[in-house]
């Protein structure tokens, strides 16, 4: 089975409102596509989106760029039923990249699985679980009105919420997260997530501000290379430390955990270039015993059920998983949207990613 096309798409998607986040905002998905077609007739789909300016080092532009004009041609010809070869040949076409890299071995694994009738979590080994319970995800906003969402949240039947912090008011987001912790009781799990928005003095006034609130963790608090940085807020003891921008490769991981910087570590299938990484990511967090998350707030259905695919397909991962952009999304990509209102996701049904794109909706929000 040979790969006789990879076709990248740039994709925009309108959110139901502002998701702001202490590096910027989202007003809309912006996603690159990549359909991968097959001589066997397998297709398959990968999707990687663009984060705010200043958090990620790609955009869709490049993206595109780089699918359309470096890994089409490379992989043109190539066997389908070996991704390590796949991902080596990219390795070898152009370092780094992992968020294009994500999309195209994302829709290089849908296609084999595909081809083989199996789910991406089958074809990894799995499945373990068939659902995952969800954290909500709560943008920047003020004490009473993240609030009044968490509260709404909980209500639908979530029982983990994360609230984005990392602004220049350090005092306001001590505020919004006791806030929030006033509204749900102590018996919902709280998340707290920074985005690398913190200086350290910053971020340890933050710590000291929320010690009693009886976090679950808090997320990536200072810059992601700040090793130093992460190891001295995990000794002061205030709330376990989780490293997400930290870790982007697998030897990203072995480092932070063998020095003592990380309680937890959090991936997401594109920032650490795919599947395989993913893998290798997770293998690294379970023998040195530490946490693993999977998910992200700002994503299509596409890539939640990549992602899901992934938590379902391996134990260590923590079965509270975060894949709930699909939720701030005014439409979808998919034939069949998730439902994530109830604060859980069920593992989608069909083979391969799970979910059939939708072409008319690809065509409709395709940009030039």
């Amino acid at each position: 089975m040979k790969i006789t096309s990879l076709t990248a798409y740039k994709v925009r998607v309108p959110t139901k409102g502002d998701y702001k986040m202490a590096r910027g905002t989202h007003k809309a998905l912006s996603t690159l596509i990549v359909k991968l077609e097959t001589d066997s007739g397998h297709v398959g789909y990968g999707d990687s989106h663009q984060g705010v300016a200043g958090y990620t080092p790609e955009t869709v532009e490049t993206m595109h760029a780089v699918v359309s004009h470096t890994y089409a041609p490379a992989l043109k010809g190539q066997e389908l039923t070996s991704v390590e070869g796949l991902h080596a040949l990219l390795s070898s076409e152009r370092m780094g990249n992992q968020f294009a890299r994500s999309a195209v071995e994302m829709a290089a694994f849908d296609a084999l699985a595909r081809s083989y009738d199996l789910s991406i979590a089958q074809l990894l080994g799995g499945p373990v679980r068939r659902s995952l319970k969800l954290s909500a995800s709560i943008g920047i906003d003020t004490p009473e009105k993240v609030a009044e969402t968490a509260r709404g949240y909980v209500a639908g039947g979530y029982g983990t919420v994360k609230v984005k912090v990392g602004t220049a008011d350090v005092q306001q987001d001590i505020a919004r997260v006791r806030a929030v912790r006033q509204a749900v009781g102590d018996g919902v799990r709280i998340r707290v997530d920074a985005n690398a928005g913190y200086s350290i003095s910053d971020a340890l006034t933050f710590m000291r501000g929320i010690g009693e609130l009886g976090l679950e963790h808090v997320e990536q608090p200072v810059a992601g290379q700040d090793i130093d940085g992460m190891v001295r807020l995990r000794r002061l003891g205030a709330a376990p430390i989780m490293a997400d921008e930290s870790v982007v490769t697998p030897s990203d991981a072995y480092r932070f955990i063998a020095a003592g910087a990380v309680d937890a570590v959090k991936i997401k299938i594109t920032k650490v270039g795919g599947y395989i990484n993913a893998r290798k990511i997770i293998d690294i967090c379970e023998a040195a015993g530490t946490q693993l998350i999977i998910g992200q707030g700002m994503c299509s259905s596409l890539e939640a059920a990549a992602e899901a695919q992934i938590a379902c397909a391996y134990n260590h991962v923590c079965d509270v998983a975060e894949m709930v952009g699909p939720t701030k999304l005014a439409d979808d990509l998919s034939r069949t949207p998730m439902d994530l209102s109830a604060g859980t996701l069920d593992l989608p049904p069909g083979k391969g990613i799970g979910l059939d794109i939708d072409e008319a909706k690809l065509r409709e929000y395709t940009i030039a």
